[in-house]
Order: C-alpha cells, then structure tokens, then sequence
C-alpha cells in the first residue's frame, strides 16, 4: 500500500507536469519521485500518466484519480491536526502502585479526573511481587512497580520512569563505627523481603559486592525498616525513593555505592489491550516527573 508521501508526489507530479518541477516541492530527487509514481501505478494496477520521451502527461485514469486523492490527503490532514475531546474519553482505569511511587500516581490522577470527567481511575497501593503478572492476566489495567531482571511478558506495555539508587543506611550512632562490611556482620540487617521485585534485587546486589550480613529482619514495609534504623535497632540497605528526605535527615547516615548497576528502575506496566486508556496515565505520570524535575516556576 502506497504511504501518504507517495500520494503527496503524485498530487505535485500532476501540477507540476514532471519529475524534476516536483522534486523540489516534496524534497526528493527527481529519481525517487518517479520511483515513487513507479510503485503508486504497480499498487493500483494500472498507470496515471502517458509517457513521450522524458515528458509525463497525466492520462484519464490519473485525472480521475487527482481529486479523490486530493480529498484523502486533506481527511488525513485533519486528523493529524484535531485534538482529541476530552469527553468522548471515557472508561474506568484501576491501577496499583508501590508505596514509594504513590504519591506521583495520585497526583497525576487528579490532574486527569479534572481534563477527562469521564474517565475514571482507581489508584490502590500494593507490592510489587505479582503486579505484573495481575496486568498481564487484566486483574489491573495498568501498575507503577519495579522491573525486575525478567522479560516483560507478552500482552504488556513497559514504560521506564525513573531510577531509584541503592543506599547503605544507618543511624548517627552507629555511623561513627566500622564501615559498611563490618556494620553489616555485627549489626542486624532489617532486609526488604525476598519474595518481593526489590529484596531480590538487593540480594543479587550483595551478592555481587560480596557483602555479607548476619543476624536479620524481614519485612515489607521501607517506611518501618528506616524508622528502626533511626532508634539505631540495625542497619539496611534500600532503594533511595524518589521524593523523601532520608539523605537529609540529621539522623541517619546515608551512603550511595559506587557502582551503576546499584538502583533499582520504576516504571509503568499496561495491559497492551486496554492501553487506549492507561496511554493516558503513561503521558500524564511522565509530565508529572518532568514537572517535578524543572523545580518550581
């Protein structure tokens, strides 16, 4: 099928009445115009213009073919030009969120109840174990969660939004101690559970810095594991959410690793089926972030 360039030189070619006049209406050579005509006339069967040496006439066929084509290339025109109305969308999104990215989810969410009245959006939170896997099966239309080292299944829709680096978190206490290997040996390691996206990736990071821990605490929730730190109940090692203070907290000593495959990345998982919808949160969540990242007007 002939592209909507090729239909625009065949408009040019029969104002113009040549290859050459046409080329530097459509900026192409006047070999890749006739190319173009060339494959026009094959897809329709049939040619559009007489030819006598190296002049084209347009022959009955290419007369009668002028102003349908040129109909078509103006409704093309005007749908890349219209803005789509914000209330024929309409539909229900449900999407879950990590904690850590909540904040950003519900604010995008407000933004687009007030452009799209009739697009409803369910925000919830949730962990980030099975969330790919409940939009892949439509349980969720869409999740901001953590990619991990698999592939994204097919049927769904991964965006990157941002990256989260990996820090060596204690108190003010205990930051005047050894250094990390020896905190984390003689310390209680407060760990991110195992089964979830970000434990794994923690494990595998330790692993590879060859950093050991000893006696530990599994749990789910961040936001507890540092509340713990700061009363100097142990040490950890977690991702540095996007948004919070915990580098700047005078009670706690934060310290980034030196390493580049030390973070872990956000992003947002759609359901390929219903991403007509979720398109709209995808474009909504990314304003969002480039507003946070321009700062205050």
């Amino acid at each position: 099928m002939s592209s909507i360039r090729v239909l625009r030189s065949f408009i040019e070619v029969a104002r113009c009445g040549s290859f050459a006049a046409a080329s530097e209406h459509v900026s192409l050579t006047p070999a890749a115009v006739g190319l173009q005509i060339q494959s026009l006339e094959n897809d329709l069967g049939y040619p559009l213009f007489d030819r006598v040496g190296k002049s084209i006439t347009l022959n009955q066929r290419g007369h009668r073919l002028v102003p349908r084509v040129q109909q078509l290339l103006m409704q093309y025109d005007a749908l890349r030009l219209q803005e789509p109305d914000p209330k024929d969308l309409a539909g229900s999104i449900k999407v879950a969120s990590i904690a850590t990215s909540m904040s950003m989810v519900v604010k995008a969410v407000l933004r687009i109840r007030k452009q799209y009245p009739r697009l409803a959006v369910e925000p919830g939170i949730s962990y980030s174990g099975d969330l790919v896997s409940r939009v892949k099966e439509g349980e969720l239309d869409a999740a901001v969660s953590v990619k991990n080292a698999h592939k994204v299944p097919a049927g769904v829709l991964w965006t990157h939004l941002y990256r989260e680096p990996l820090v060596f978190i204690a108190s003010k206490q205990a930051a005047a101690r050894p250094a990390i290997e020896a905190l984390l040996a003689r310390r209680l390691f407060l760990r991110v559970s195992r089964s979830s996206n970000t434990g794994t990736l923690i494990d595998e990071f330790m692993r590879r810095r060859h950093l050991k821990a000893g006696e530990f605490l599994e749990m789910n929730a961040m936001r507890t594991i540092v509340d713990m730190v700061k009363e100097d109940m142990g040490v950890t090692i977690l991702p540095l959410p996007r948004g919070t203070d915990w580098d700047r907290d005078p009670d706690l000593h934060v310290v980034r690793f030196d390493d580049p495959s030390a973070h872990r990345s956000i992003g947002l998982f759609e359901n390929e089926s219903r991403s007509f919808l979720s398109s709209v949160l995808r474009q909504y969540l990314l304003d969002e972030l480039a507003r946070d990242d321009a700062g205050p007007p």
